[in-house]
């Protein structure tokens, strides 16, 4: 065979080779992905507690509690309070449309207050708490034709107590 063309054969011949070569030799692991950075917990949040659940219709005291699922979600509130220290926790007192207006008021004002006390004893920072009671002026549901009972069970939704969490920033 000629030597001239002999050359580019052979050259042919290297590239493929370092070609296969190179695919064959064992390419580095990438490097492990760092673990993705803990989610930044919200600055501020609302837990609304079913009033149904911790107080008896139109009472005010948590040791009347109709549910003690109710007051375990009170108290594991208190625990995330205590481990977070907020800037300020604002219990809010809701009622439905049932009785006068004064009454209502005074219902829910109670009804948010018995929820701080309950919080500051299971340790929450007791300075950082506003408690108020807006009455029946915030409802969530209206129930225009229901009666007695079922105006009662219509209405439950109202009877809440919110507490607003706000963490520094």
């Amino acid at each position: 065979m000629n030597s001239n063309l002999r050359a580019p054969a052979v050259a042919g011949l290297a590239f493929v080779s370092a070609l296969l070569l190179g695919a064959c030799s064992s390419t580095p692991e990438p490097a492990s992905q760092a673990a993705p950075p803990a989610p930044i917990p919200p600055r501020a949040y609302v837990e609304k507690l079913s009033a149904d659940g911790l107080f008896a219709f139109g009472k005010s005291s948590l040791d009347d509690a109709v549910g003690g699922e109710a007051l375990a979600e009170l108290d594991a509130l208190a625990a995330k309070l205590v481990e977070r220290r907020p800037r300020a926790v604002h219990v809010i007192g809701h009622s439905d449309r049932i009785g006068s207006d004064k009454a209502n008021l005074a219902l829910s004002t109670r009804r948010a207050e018995a929820v701080r006390d309950r919080l500051a004893a299971r340790g929450v920072q007791a300075d950082v708490f506003t408690a108020v009671g807006r009455g029946s002026v915030e409802p969530v549901v209206e129930c225009a034709g229901e009666r007695g009972e079922a105006l009662i069970a219509c209405l439950a939704p109202n009877r809440r107590v919110e507490v607003r969490v706000g963490y520094a920033e």
